[in-house]
């Protein structure tokens, strides 16, 4: 398995030159947080990590710091400017590892929740599945949503717009690479529909895998912190 964390977005550097990744959340760092408090963090090594970060002074000094200590061997890619979004970004990362049939998670390491979710267990048990999206109860228009249809199947996803109550907690799991990568070509094809102001969310992505035939599971989890609202107040 995989982890992708893209953190190429403008929201990264914050105003003064402090990272997004390094606010102080419960006494520690809020990346190292986020990633140590998934379930699967323990049977993920660091060198399956990959990490993109906008290329810039701030961003080069953690990661030769406090990326490095972490999660020493993981892939980190630079990115010479904003890319139209994180499912694009996450494509930088994805093209560093060997391992094409493994499952990838694109964890966007800014909501906060418990799960004990096993993906590679998941997709094991279930050979139709394309992807599994971990999800909570929510009716804010700040989040991505997935809609099921009357009979329990994912029926569709959306960005910024309130189709059911199964919010996205901004963690996405793929098959694999190519399961991924002809979502994106999919939503590419079909970018009025599957993008946001212009901008490709990973969320819609999973539209591109039903259009695949295959099945996408929603996961609920709990006791949920969305760390966006948190640190902005």
């Amino acid at each position: 398995m995989r982890v992708i964390v893209p953190l190429a977005g403008p929201d990264f550097i914050r105003d003064g030159g402090a990272l997004k990744a390094q606010i102080d959340l419960g006494g520690q760092p809020l990346l190292r947080r986020v990633l140590t408090s998934r379930p699967w963090a323990g049977a993920v090594k660091p060198e399956d990590h990959s990490f993109v970060l906008i290329d810039a002074p701030e961003t080069r000094a953690f990661a030769a710091g406090a990326l490095a200590e972490w999660y020493p061997g993981a892939s980190v890619t630079f990115l010479s400017r904003y890319t139209r979004g994180a499912a694009l970004s996450a494509l930088a990362g994805m093209a560093t590892g060997a391992e094409m049939a493994a499952p990838i998670v694109v964890d966007l390491a800014d909501i906060l929740y418990d799960s004990t979710l096993d993906p590679a267990a998941v997709f094991a048990a279930n050979p139709g599945c394309g992807g599994i999206a971990l999800t909570f109860k929510a009716d804010n228009p700040a989040y991505s949503y997935l809609r099921l249809d009357a009979f329990g199947a994912f029926a569709e996803a959306a960005e910024k717009r309130v189709i059911s109550d199964n919010a996205s907690a901004g963690t996405y799991m793929f098959r694999d690479l190519p399961t991924y990568l002809r979502a994106l070509a999919h939503g590419l094809e079909n970018a009025e529909s599957q993008t946001f102001r212009d901008l490709f969310f990973v969320c819609p992505l999973f539209n591109g895998v039903k259009d695949q035939g295959k099945g996408v599971l929603l996961e609920p989890v709990t006791d949920v912190t969305d760390i966006k609202v948190e640190t902005s107040r």
